[in-house]
């Protein structure tokens, strides 16, 4: 699909943004993209009433808002890179300590796009900033339902073991760090050591590694998941095995890729083993 003139703008204003940032001007970048808001805003656009329209970054995003969502019809996935743009202003404003204005567009960027963990977890950060640890463990915990990888897991566990930190809540915050290490890649895993390493300075190696029992029991009081959210699971595999009988081995490939790395299931790994050797007889 070739792209309108309005997303083109929309990304060339994005770019533009992005090249401040990285010369250093981020007043530059935030005028840049507040222009472009503005000019958004304006347009009054997607006010028709005739439908619900959302920006989703990804086709699992999508799909996870329309399981969670069935009463709202119907949902429309537009073009405009409506919730980048606001995502952008909002950590632009973040990096220049406006933490009122970043939550305002955070949250319009969040309205866009709910089913986004990054623009979620940057909106965490505002509270971080903020030092309000109610509202982060709050909106930390709003993240798990809507974090369908294995970094976005790890991120969660990570913001969650800070909370517990700044609690003093020593045996909480190890146990969110270990489990944060579990799903993590490599940058994940040594920003949880380096807080591991922390909490055994402070507490002088007094803090404890909790049982999984434990964890369990600090998950249910401070309502937390431990592990991937299930029907995060169930919608990967049931949209795979649905793409797989229509034989849309891509789209197929795509969720049980998502459930797959969630659970490491043999059964689905096989699935995907089967996808691959029909799609190479097919070349």
């Amino acid at each position: 699909m070739k792209e309108t003139v309005l997303t083109r703008e929309i990304r060339t204003a994005i770019e533009q943004a992005l090249d401040a940032c990285e010369k250093k001007d981020s007043g530059g970048a935030a005028k840049i993209l507040k222009k472009e808001i503005d000019r958004m805003e304006q347009l009054n656009l997607y006010q028709d009433g005739n439908a619900d329209y959302y920006d989703f970054n990804t086709l699992m995003e999508m799909v996870m808002f329309q399981s969670r969502h069935p009463d709202i019809r119907p949902i429309v996935d537009i073009e405009e890179p409506f919730n980048r743009l606001y995502a952008m202003y909002g950590s632009v404003l973040l990096e220049n300590g406006a933490l009122d204005e970043a939550e305002e567009a955070l949250a319009v960027a969040m309205d866009w796009n709910p089913m986004s963990a990054d623009i979620a977890f940057e909106h965490a950060e505002v509270f971080r900033r903020k030092k309000d640890w109610e509202a982060l463990k709050k909106q930390t915990i709003e993240i798990f339902p809507i974090a369908y990888k294995r970094r976005e897991i790890a991120h969660a566990y990570r913001n969650l073991g800070f909370y517990f930190c700044e609690k003093q809540m020593w045996d909480e915050a190890v146990g969110c760090y270990l489990m944060s290490m579990t799903f993590a890649e490599a940058e994940g895993r040594f920003q949880a050591e380096q807080e591991l390493k922390y909490i055994y300075e402070e507490t002088k190696g007094e803090a404890s590694r909790p049982s999984i029992g434990a964890m369990r029991s600090y998950g249910e009081k401070h309502h937390f998941p431990i592990g991937p959210d299930m029907e995060i699971i169930e919608t990967a595999l049931r949209y795979g095995k649905s793409m797989l009988a229509a034989r849309k081995y891509p789209h197929a490939a795509y969720f049980l890729d998502i459930a797959y790395k969630l659970t490491e299931n043999k059964e689905i790994k096989q699935l995907l083993d089967g996808i691959d050797k029909k799609v190479s007889s097919e070349r």
